[in-house]
């Protein structure tokens, strides 16, 4: 029901893959963590869901990138506090260094990584964005980011890995 309301909601789309996962339903695992990566990409579960996902659809090719993703994600981000204000929202993430490496094994040194915060609506529509960065954590160590937005209607969350 959240989800019809809110498409968007983090919570409930990582809920309901956690719903599929118990239910090794591949299919629907597949959908929830595509839909989670794109809430939040740097996350460390949501790309175990998603890759599981494709392991039990059979789909092994899907699978071996995800893990390659897994294995190469410099950072963990997750999300420790969402708080919607009259006048805007606070999003409070948590990142912490991982030992990042090539497929082969080879280590990768840590990196900063640009992100474009987005604040939606209930109807997923944007209604303010924020640029910000993951520092190069070194493995294991943590950081925090705390992306204060103002914006009237703001219900959810997202964000992007930029380019810059």
């Amino acid at each position: 029901k959240v989800l019809e309301l809110e498409p968007n909601n983090r919570d409930a789309v990582y809920n309901l893959a956690n719903t599929y996962l118990v239910m090794k339903d591949g299919t629907g695992l597949v959908e929830a963590g595509g839909r989670l990566m794109t809430i939040e990409p740097l996350s460390e579960a949501s790309l175990q869901l998603l890759g599981t996902g494709y392991r039990y659809v059979n789909d092994l090719d899907k699978a071996v990138k995800i893990a390659e993703q897994l294995v190469a994600l410099p950072a963990d981000v997750t999300v420790k506090e969402f708080v919607v204000r009259n006048n805007g929202a606070k999003l409070t993430m948590a990142a912490v260094g991982r030992a990042a490496q090539t497929p082969a094994g080879k280590a990768l040194a840590p990196v900063a990584v640009p992100v474009t915060f987005e604040f939606l609506n209930r109807k997923g529509t944007v209604v303010v964005t924020q640029d910000a960065e993951v520092p190069a954590l070194k493995s294991g160590q943590a950081d925090q980011l705390v992306i204060n937005v103002r914006g009237r209607g703001i219900a959810t969350w997202r964000y992007k890995v930029d380019a810059r």
